[in-house]
């Protein structure tokens, strides 16, 4: 098995400059030897937060860093590099088994057959920061998707949130900050990231060989999510904006909403990950919607596209783009509270017709 990459150095992270500038001025002050608060990195999937966390701790660790720099070599910032592991310890456990220590580094995600991380491997975490390091400098634990934590699992966390160890450093990372308890939220201090700027998802997927017509189309689409870019199905991408806007122009011109709230529920609400990419794409063409009713270029949907619905646009947004808020919120809800996903969809398009009451 090859050794896993290190992150790159946080100087070398593009696109999150204030983001950035928060962590680097966090690991200096640690450097100096104050104690690093429990951090919430949030902000859109696929922009670079994990990576981020992973460069925080690297240079945290590291033995021969220039400035705040991790040198990407050293023992430690190997074994940041190969923190993913410890996520593979709890792929057959159960609610019976015991806590175990950790390594002193690890990234907790989801394990393979599991679909949250569980109240067990928040009790690792609280077990391991109980205990002074083993090789490192410090005990570093990074959590994503923090979101999949089950209630058991944040309640886990909460008194090694609330009274971490000088020693211990632990950073959780979400796309969905609303779906964590509020219990857990204040108690970290919160580093927000950004969309990715258009021309560095391009300048990246073009540095990966990519041509740079289809680095352009993938950017253009991508909402500022580098992994969103390299996985997009284009051709999957356009059948969806066009069953949305065969679904949207109909709506437009005042077709019963219930039938095509149906309709759409079918196309888009298989599983909740074929629902979120549906309402991503939805979102994404009420955006463009708004911006062709505003004078400017859409981004996603061609301009014959956008303006098949110029004349539904007053219609499908809805005073204040209250409606397009609307599906944003049941979007975040099958996450959040588990919703279902074709009930999700056929909300959203219901919420289009101002026909779902809050």
């Amino acid at each position: 098995m090859s050794e896993a990459a290190s992150p790159p150095p946080l100087s070398g992270l593009l696109g999150q400059e204030p983001a950035i500038e928060a962590l680097t001025a966090l690991a200096g002050r640690a450097l100096a030897g104050d104690a690093v608060p429990p951090l919430l990195l949030f902000g859109p999937d696929g922009v670079g937060k994990r990576t981020a966390a992973l460069a925080f701790a690297s240079t945290l660790a590291c033995l021969r860093r220039a400035g705040t720099d991790a040198c990407g070599r050293c023992g430690p910032c190997r074994r940041i590099a190969g923190a993913e592991a410890i996520t593979a310890l709890r792929e057959g456990a159960t609610a019976q088994d015991a806590p175990r220590s950790y390594p002193d580094s690890g990234l907790v995600s989801i394990p393979k057959g599991k679909t949250r991380i569980s109240v067990l491997q928040a009790r690792d975490i609280a077990q391991s920061l109980s205990l002074q390091p083993f090789e490192l400098s410090r005990r570093i634990y990074v959590v994503d998707p923090a979101d999949a934590l089950t209630p058991g699992a944040a309640n886990a966390l909460l008194k090694s949130l609330e009274e971490p160890p000088p020693y211990g450093v632990l950073v959780l990372v979400t796309a969905a900050p609303w779906a964590l308890p509020i219990t857990v939220r204040s108690r970290l201090r919160a580093v927000r990231f950004r969309p990715l700027p258009e021309q560095i998802v391009r300048r990246l997927l073009e540095a990966e060989g990519l041509e740079p017509a289809e680095a352009e189309t993938r950017a253009r689409r991508a909402a500022g999510s580098l992994a969103r870019a390299r996985a997009l199905d284009l051709e999957g991408e356009a059948t969806r904006l066009e069953a949305w806007l065969q679904i949207l122009e109909r709506l437009g011109a005042r077709a019963p909403a219930p039938p095509l709230a149906v309709l759409a529920g079918e196309t888009f609400g298989g599983s909740a990950a074929e629902a979120l990419e549906g309402l991503a794409a939805l979102l994404a063409v009420l955006r463009d919607v708004a911006a062709a009713h505003a004078g400017a270029a859409p981004r996603t949907l061609s301009p014959a596209a956008a303006a098949r619905l110029a004349p539904a646009a007053t219609a499908l947004l809805g005073p204040a783009l209250d409606r397009a808020e609307a599906v944003e919120t049941l979007r975040r809800e099958i996450v959040s509270i588990n919703r279902n996903p074709r009930l999700g969809v056929e909300g959203a398009v219901l919420a289009l017709a101002g026909a779902l009451r809050p």
